[in-house]
């Protein structure tokens, strides 16, 4: 199991209204149908540089404790398995080709701002660490800024 923390980063909003967000997924319904064009296009972007321009996401449903969706016509689901109100919540990944765990702490700073770290464990077989491992390195922190832009 590898782990990949993220830097510390701030959240503008109280910790209860961050916690709320972030442990309810059908809450990704209203981002996803609001995401402006432009950054659409750069998730968009990203995930075919990332996947070398062979991944498609689509097919998205979400719930209180789901979010199911496929890639490359492959369903799966995250789903969350944990949640200690305010401060964290951990969400597994159910048929991936790839066991992880993520999980968002959340700490308040001051009356309007909140401390998040997003931690990733992901079960990446050992001989293929060489080859996905430095560009996992930087996923943590690519989920903790997209967190610090979404609105609470």
């Amino acid at each position: 199991m590898a782990r990949y923390e993220s830097k510390v980063k701030t959240v503008n909003a109280l910790q209860e209204n961050v916690y709320r967000r972030l442990s309810d997924l059908s809450e990704l319904q209203t981002l996803k149908d609001n995401m402006p064009a432009e950054l659409k296009e750069q998730v968009k972007a990203k995930l075919q540089e990332q996947g070398g321009g062979k991944i498609t996401v689509g097919n998205f449903s979400f719930d209180q404790d789901h979010a199911r969706f496929t890639v490359n016509g492959m369903a799966t689901c995250i789903s969350i398995i944990e949640r200690e109100e305010p401060k964290c919540v951990k969400y597994t990944a159910d048929n991936s080709p790839v066991a992880f765990t993520l999980w968002i702490q959340m700490l308040p700073e001051a009356a309007y701002t909140t401390k998040i770290r997003v931690t990733l464990d992901i079960d990446i077989p050992f001989y293929l660490r060489p080859m996905v491992g430095s560009k996992l390195d930087g996923a943590a922190d690519m989920i903790a800024d997209a967190l610090t832009k979404i609105p609470y």
